[in-house]
């Protein structure tokens, strides 16, 4: 394949280690989206004996994990069949007394064990319990059944822009925690940005942007894009290039041509911004990307077909580009068609 994804084993473990040094707790790897863009099955393969515990946001990807690692995953978005996930000793997110007494039911019909973690909506609005009323029918019911959560958990919303906000979904969780039968054994865990830096105790801290590099200057990003020169073209003054007349040469100019495209998840607003790296000398893409490929201005550089082209290695250079954030860049990379490789 031409163009590859490179994945950093050493930045991914040192980042962990970093995390864990300043949370003095474990950490929960979200892998959802395909690892943010990198790969679930190489993520997994890079951490599955550093870390305990998994997050996805399906039943798919949840399962698809499951092939690789024996580690605790749990899924966070609404899930398509508990009894499958039970089967496979997944764990999921529980966001109501309907929810329960469904999960219960089935759990009892096929002698399987649930391994549920409840959601308390502090404040994010998406999914959820919000009222103490709510939360004390569940408690409730299922201390009548026999049956324990496996995990209690909330997302903050604004970490890094509202203190205030944050500080209000803090106390009401600390509310519900302090709520939980002293009998359970279930594990607290808190998520979203900057969790593991703002004072919120928890068992477990729900890690996602940060693992994978960005968020803080005592990380480094993991991943790198590059692709290869695939064809060279003379383009001359007045000429267009590519899709809708993208580009017009200002001069006769010698345009590269790179096998990646917005089909592997190079976003279309890049056109006639994205600069990549060939021979360490910089290249401004010309014409609007296309699904498939894009073009590069390479008149003044010595190169040939078959010469390697870094793409990216720091989304934060590109995000302001598609006016976005990093997250976006990088799991728009989640339909990359290439060939990742743990370096």
């Amino acid at each position: 394949m031409f163009s590859k994804i490179f994945l950093s084993r050493d930045n991914f473990l040192n980042n962990i280690e970093s995390i864990e040094k300043i949370s003095q707790k474990k950490t929960c790897v979200m892998i959802k989206a395909n690892a943010y863009g990198h790969g679930e099955k190489e993520v997994i393969s890079i951490l599955k004996d550093r870390i305990d515990y998994f997050g996805v946001s399906n039943q798919s990807e949840a399962l698809l994990a499951r092939k690789y690692t024996n580690k605790d995953i749990i899924v966070f978005g609404a899930c398509e069949d508990y009894r499958v996930c039970m089967l496979n000793d997944i764990s999921f997110a529980l966001f109501s007394l309907s929810d329960a007494k469904k999960i219960v039911k089935i759990a009892k019909k096929n002698k399987l064990t649930s391994k549920m973690h409840l959601c308390i909506n502090t404040g994010m609005n998406r999914y959820g319990v919000k009222s103490e009323k709510d939360y004390d029918k569940i408690i409730s019911y299922l201390l009548k059944n026999k049956v324990s959560l496996a995990g209690l958990y909330t997302h903050f919303s604004s970490l890094t822009t509202d203190r205030e906000y944050t500080e209000k979904q803090k106390e009401k969780f600390e509310r519900f925690v302090a709520k939980l039968p002293k009998c359970w054994e279930t594990c607290v865990h808190v998520g979203g940005g900057r969790s593991i830096f703002e004072g919120i105790d928890a068992d477990v801290y729900r890690v996602g942007l940060e693992v994978y590099g960005y968020g803080n200057e005592f990380v480094n990003p993991v991943l790198r894009v590059e692709s290869e020169i695939v064809d060279i073209q003379k383009v001359y003054k007045g000429e267009h290039i590519g899709y809708l007349c993208g580009y017009t040469a200002q001069e006769d100019i010698t345009v590269a041509t790179i096998p990646l495209g917005y089909g592997d998840g190079l976003p279309r607003k890049l056109s006639n911004k994205l600069q990549v790296k060939i021979n360490g000398k910089t290249a401004q893409n010309v014409g609007n990307i296309c699904m498939d490929a894009f073009m590069v201005d390479v008149s003044k550089i010595n190169c040939k077909i078959g010469d390697k082209v870094v793409i990216f290695d720091n989304a934060t250079a590109i995000a302001p580009l598609i006016e976005s954030t990093e997250y976006e860049v990088l799991t728009n990379l989640s339909k990359f068609r290439g060939e990742r490789i743990i370096e």
